[in-house]
């Protein structure tokens, strides 16, 4: 299992860091089409399927290394148990939300399956809202993994 943890860590930042460099080049190559008169209208729809899929991978990947901005100048002055008791609240309020992403992005998707994007007339709206269930059950694997990891690790001072 750790090893394909492994692997999907490596899949998700290639992806984010590939797709991101690749939404860059249509925007910008949509840029001087449109200057020298032949504008690619479907370069930036194209650009937001790619960005949404980007920042659901990289926020995943954010959210396993630990690389999420969090305020804990009060949580810090707390004893070290009360910190544990509430990571493990905030995780699972975390946890609540992906999984009503998971309902609600897979319904989205649904109804988004027949609408098309304005400039690809052959691309449905369906394959950018997929990326919301699809980021979200990577997150609820993330999350359920520090739950885990956290009810695994006894509380510091705690006799062994």
């Amino acid at each position: 299992m750790k090893k394909f943890d492994e692997y999907l860590v490596k899949f998700e930042k290639t992806a984010a860091k590939l797709l991101l460099i690749f939404m860059i080049v249509m925007v910008f190559a949509s840029g001087i089409a449109r200057f020298l008169r032949n504008p690619m209208n479907w370069a930036v729809d194209f650009s937001s399927f790619l960005f949404a899929w980007a920042c659901f991978f990289a926020i995943d990947v954010a959210w396993r290394e630990n690389k999420m901005m969090s305020v804990d100048l009060f949580v810090k002055r707390l004893p070290v148990k009360v910190q544990k008791l509430i990571r493990i609240i905030m995780l699972f309020i975390i946890l609540a939300f992906c999984v009503y992403l998971i309902v609600w992005g897979a319904q989205l998707t649904w109804t988004q399956r027949f609408r098309k994007f304005q400039g690809m007339p052959n691309f449905s709206y369906a394959w950018v809202t997929l990326a919301v269930p699809v980021g979200a059950a990577l997150l609820t694997r993330s999350t359920a993994q520090k739950i885990f990891k956290e009810f695994s690790n006894k509380f510091v001072g705690e006799a062994k």
